[in-house]
């Protein structure tokens, strides 16, 4: 749950409608693995193209609010910050690991395959990735913060820049002659770092009160765009996370989701929101061996519906989960 502070009253409040956001990309995530590329049809073909625009708004999220842990230097929110990412990284392969030691009773995960996910972040949890690159990423901009720390930002969008223009000229094929288990790290943190750059661009400025002020139509703009990205092929496969499109969907979805007038929504509906959106990490992170589980026990797969049921599954898991590690640190699988 993102809890935004208000520094002018010092009240903290939650975002319902980022809220909801993360929750939709996290569907669309768990989706596009989850169906076959051979069985995608109406409405499967629709989620098949969020493809490149999932990531680069978590990504974009992410870093806009974590704009203050650079800005302040405030080494108590970093640890925070990366404590929170930390604990899954680590511990979901763990239990993963001794799940098929103790229950499935074979060799399929070894010693050398949990040392390779932790060292690179994909083996048999590639989801666990994107934890990996957001560790990297906030270790690496929190030292350029104290090192550059009146021109930190402009650093940070000289990193995004030089990352794009790499990946676009050519010059990420030099990595081709190493093993994917290097190579991948290192492609996956650098093609998302100008979404992070930019995020913390944009959490840096007053944009977002300019957008307040002109709701109505930053709104429509906002799901005008995303009709269009969803109408026509304008995106083009280049390569990666970081395409200028990616830039412009994170920016048009984070406004559109933003802006959404739900501060006076009735109380009961934020309580089923809160509680509809609370598990998105443990359902992130799960995905992968709940669509495995899915496909052997119940032979679904391909459809809305096996999504859905993916979904629901990885839900109670990680509700079941609070309700036992809720008050231990451990609640950082799930949320």
């Amino acid at each position: 749950m993102l809890v935004i502070k208000n520094k002018e009253n010092n009240i903290k409040y939650v975002n319902f409608g980022i809220e909801i956001l993360r929750m939709v990309l996290c569907f669309w995530v768990l989706s596009f693995h989850s169906l076959e590329k051979d069985k995608i049809n109406y409405p499967c073909f629709y989620i098949s193209k969020t493809k490149f625009y999932h990531v680069p708004c978590f990504s974009f999220i992410s870093f806009y609010f974590s704009y203050n842990i650079f800005s302040e230097r405030n080494i108590i929110k970093f640890k925070r910050r990366i404590e929170r990412l930390l604990i899954p990284y680590i511990i979901w392969p763990l239990i993963i690991f001794f799940i098929n030691i103790i229950f499935q009773n074979r060799n399929t995960i070894t010693l050398y395959h949990l040392k390779i996910q932790f060292i690179c972040g994909r083996q048999f949890m590639v989801p666990l990735w994107y934890l990996f690159s957001m560790i990297i990423l906030t270790i690496v901009f929190f030292i350029i913060s104290n090192i550059f720390q009146n021109h930190f930002l402009l650093v940070f969008q000289l990193l995004g820049i030089i990352s794009y223009i790499s990946q676009y000229s050519g010059y990420y094929n030099l990595l081709n002659e190493y093993k994917n288990n290097v190579k991948k790290p290192i492609l996956d943190t650098l093609s998302i770092l100008p979404l992070a750059s930019i995020g913390l661009f944009f959490a840096s400025t007053k944009l977002i009160k300019f957008f307040q002020a002109n709701k109505k139509v930053s709104i429509f703009f906002s799901y005008l765009f995303i009709y269009f990205l969803f109408k026509y092929d304008i995106f083009i496969d280049l390569g990666g996370y970081d395409g200028i499109i990616n830039i412009f969907s994170s920016l048009f979805f984070f406004v559109g989701f933003y802006l959404l007038p739900l501060e006076n929504t009735y109380s009961f509906l934020k309580i089923i929101i809160k509680q509809v959106t609370s598990y998105t990490n443990g359902i992130y992170c799960l995905q992968s061996k709940m669509i495995s589980f899915i496909r052997t026990k119940f032979h679904l797969y391909g459809t809305i519906k096996s999504c859905i049921i993916i979904y629901l599954f990885s839900y109670f898991f990680s509700f079941v989960g609070i309700k036992i590690f809720g008050k231990t640190k451990l609640k950082y699988l799930f949320i």
